[in-house]
C-alpha cells in the first residue's frame, strides 16, 4: 500500500506569462510546501529533450 504523497509536481500552459520556458511554468511542492524558485529554475532544462512532444515527457493514454 502507497503511502502519502511527499513530492507533487505541475506544469501549467500560459505561453504569454512563461515565454522564456517554452510556453510553461513550474511548481513543485514537497511535503506539503511549495519548493523555492531555485527548484522550479532546473525543471525547463530537464523537459527540453522533449520539446518535440511541447516539453511534456508523457501523454494521456485512455
Amino acid at each position: 500500500m502507497a503511502g502519502p504523497p511527499t513530492n507533487v509536481q505541475f506544469m501549467v500552459k500560459d505561453s504569454k506569462k512563461y515565454a522564456a520556458t517554452g510556453g510553461w511554468g513550474f511548481a513543485q511542492f514537497t511535503d506539503g510546501k511549495p519548493d523555492g524558485e531555485a527548484v522550479h529554475k532546473t525543471c525547463f532544462a530537464c523537459h527540453a529533450p522533449a520539446k518535440d512532444r511541447d516539453f511534456v515527457f508523457t501523454s494521456y493514454a485512455p
